[in-house]
């Protein structure tokens, strides 16, 4: 009789700690969704806005970006086709050079924590001379750059130059991105 009580007794303490546990365990899962949920919140926010009265590039570009959530904003500026010894890749080839220019940017964004989805304008500047067929190269190759993107980013400002800063480099981009 006596281990029945005590028995008893184990099983009631044990039931009133799980009573006075239990919803402090629910609370710290709250406090974790919630903590969960403000860090979902925080991150960057791109919508696309569209303009009817404007031709659809959306398969590259978006005409305007509803941006939230912004915590940093990095500028990547004049990015060429230019190898630190300053020598120029593929002179003259404004596709090559944007092939160029498009692998080293996935390797510049992964280096600062970024990626495609955090571009979120791009301006162009090419040098006077190309070809309607090298202008549909480089759209259609940004096209593809950006294909698994879902928000892409603002259109940016295409500008016709008479040089870049180096003989022989003829298409230069500057990245916006936020995070």
């Amino acid at each position: 009789m006596i281990h029945l009580a005590r028995s008893l007794a184990l099983a009631i303490i044990a039931v009133l700690a799980l009573a006075t546990v239990l919803p402090a365990l629910a609370i710290d899962d709250q406090l974790q969704q919630n903590q969960e949920a403000s860090q979902s919140s925080k991150r960057l926010k791109k919508e696309a806005l569209t303009n009817p009265r404007l031709p659809d590039f959306t398969s590259i570009f978006n005409w305007g970006l509803k941006l939230r959530n912004i915590k940093d904003l990095y500028l990547f500026a004049g990015i060429a086709a230019q190898r630190p010894d300053l020598t120029i890749v593929d002179p003259m080839n404004y596709i090559s050079q944007t092939n160029f220019i498009l692998e080293e940017l996935d390797l510049f964004l992964a280096e600062n924590d970024l990626d495609r989805d955090d571009i979120i304008r791009i301006e162009f500047t090419l040098v006077e001379g190309y070809t309607p067929e090298d202008f549909g190269a480089i759209l259609g190759r940004f096209a593809d750059y950006f294909q698994e993107v879902s928000v892409k980013p603002a259109a940016g400002t295409l500008r016709v130059v008479s040089a870049l800063a180096f003989p022989g480099l003829v298409v230069e981009y500057e990245v916006w991105c936020a995070a």
